[in-house]
């Protein structure tokens, strides 16, 4: 079975990697047959830069639409940033004293993830729009939900060697597989994040490229109006 897990490991990060360069190939293409416009001035480029980067931290263009969802998903989405942060420390050799110190607030963030997600499923289906409610989005949910709850189980109920558990992600970064511990629940873990990672959209990744982008062609367009 801990072969099975390594190898799985390996083609599921494999397939997640061909997606994104395929992604980003498309991005490059669109960008290069793209009409030639004037090129923004340096402040120009530092405020589209500023609301680009508050859409993807604030979830600006969120907020607008939906604040009772934009609640929800920004907390999810802060929990799950600080609960990625504190695995961290399975992937490196030495902690350093920033990551030993973010260890206190990733496992506070691990109890607020489900009910983040929760919170959001709520949202989603009580509201009854589409575009909220997808059927990929759902499903993508409810695997985060599920990775969540084996998570803190295995934090506070389920004990596994930690020692081999990062063994065996160190030993997948640094490609010297080393198998994980024989144990039901881990596994069961690993095969939810291994369905997340192959199956959560690769724009997610650009997004911020791309909403970069967009707000650099939302202040070319007001500037040629202007001058207009």
């Amino acid at each position: 079975m801990g072969t099975m897990i390594v190898v799985a490991t390996y083609l599921v990060v494999a397939a997640f990697y061909l997606r994104l360069g395929t992604h980003a190939l498309r991005l490059w293409e669109a960008a290069r047959r793209a009409p030639t416009t004037t090129r923004p001035g340096g402040a120009e480029k530092l405020r589209s830069a500023g609301s680009a980067l508050a859409d993807v931290l604030l979830l600006r263009r969120l907020f607008v639409v939906n604040p009772a969802l934009w609640l929800g998903e920004w907390v999810f989405h802060a929990s799950l940033f600080l609960v990625l942060v504190r695995h961290l420390r399975y992937f490196m050799q030495q902690v350093p004293p920033w990551l030993v110190w973010a260890q206190t607030p990733g496992w506070m963030a691990g109890f607020l993830l489900p009910l983040a997600v929760l919170y959001v499923l709520a949202v989603r289906l009580l509201t009854r729009r589409e575009q909220y409610s997808s059927p990929v989005n759902l499903l993508l949910l409810l695997d985060v939900l599920a990775i969540a709850a084996t998570g803190l189980l295995l934090a506070t109920r389920h004990r596994v060697d930690l020692v081999q558990v990062k063994a065996y992600a160190l030993g997948t970064v640094t490609f010297r597989p080393a198998q994980p511990p024989a144990d039901w629940l881990l596994t069961a873990h690993l095969a939810l994040v291994m369905a997340l990672v192959l199956y959560v959209p690769s724009h997610v990744f650009t997004a911020p490229l791309t909403l970069l982008d967009a707000r650099q062609r939302d202040l070319e367009r007001v500037r040629m109006l202007h001058d207009a």
